[in-house]
């Protein structure tokens, strides 16, 4: 039997590869953080942050096993290019990001700091509530929906509500998970500059919606590594990578003594890679 011969990459794997690349030097310092993270002495917002980062690392990891890895030995349909999967978990990577931020690791006082704690609680016990009401009892129903009653006059009460400006505070005692919109991240922080336009189209392809299910024909939205859906795996690689390093950034930047001093020299060539490529 002859031997098959190698095939030649083409300029947009290549370009994927590198990027890929970048991809994994972030990951790597996401998992070396993650190992030096434990038994950090903090406060409720710290505690919060180092578990959304947890969440973050294991979702960079998977999406790592999931991406392609294109060789010159292998012919191109023996890999699988899932854009909505891939996709997918970018977007869980963004919102992680962005929960990391707003949870944990923005810089706010202790007042803002517990009025977002309490309207995350009234949000986690709608949802636990909605999913557990039909197997709950009377008295254990009454429980729980005069302890949300309490919880929503708590937040409506606020000190904290007053100081907020007037969209951020109707959105509170709407009892919104954020009271913070994707404009506002995007004009707060450079990491999410064009956070709306990216986010729509990733949403896009996740869902079965006509955007993501009128690709599909016999050169793209299959799988097989043609190079519409190499280019979408590369600018979604491009996006994981910029956030996992900032979600790494922002975790290391919050614990200064614990883990900015005993990791500076990776910290510092990991910077650039927030940005590099977007500028």
């Amino acid at each position: 039997m002859s031997k098959r011969k190698d095939r030649k990459l083409t300029k947009l794997e290549l370009s994927y590869l590198e990027e890929l690349e970048l991809y994994d030097k972030v990951l790597a310092f996401t998992a070396l953080v993650s190992l030096n993270q434990h038994n950090i002495q903090t406060d409720g917002r710290g505690i919060r942050a180092v578990k959304i980062f947890t969440r973050q690392t294991l979702t960079a990891i998977s999406l790592s096993k999931l991406l392609p890895r294109p060789i010159s030995s292998r012919p191109t349909d023996e890999d699988v290019w899932d854009i909505t999967s891939i996709a997918s978990l970018t977007r869980n990577i963004i919102e992680t990001y962005l929960s990391m931020y707003y949870f944990g690791t923005e810089k706010i006082c202790e007042s803002e700091a517990e009025l977002r704690f309490f309207i995350l609680q009234l949000h986690r016990n709608l949802e636990w509530y909605s999913i557990r009401k039909q197997e709950m009892d009377l008295t254990e129903l009454k429980q729980f929906e005069d302890g949300i009653a309490n919880e929503k006059i708590r937040i409506k009460n606020h000190v904290y509500l007053s100081k907020l400006p007037k969209d951020q505070r109707i959105r509170a005692i709407q009892f919104r998970e954020m009271y913070k919109t994707k404009v506002e991240f995007e004009q707060e922080l450079y990491v999410c500059k064009d956070l709306r336009i990216h986010y729509r189209q990733l949403s896009n392809l996740v869902h079965p919606l006509p955007l993501s299910i009128e690709r599909i024909d016999n050169g793209k939205g299959r799988g097989l590594g043609t190079d519409p859906d190499v280019n979408y795996s590369l600018i979604f690689v491009m996006l994981a990578r910029r956030y996992l390093a900032a979600s790494v950034i922002g975790i290391v930047n919050h614990f200064p003594n614990e883990l900015g001093k005993k990791l500076k020299n990776e910290l510092e060539l990991i910077r650039p890679l927030e940005n590099a490529g977007f500028n």
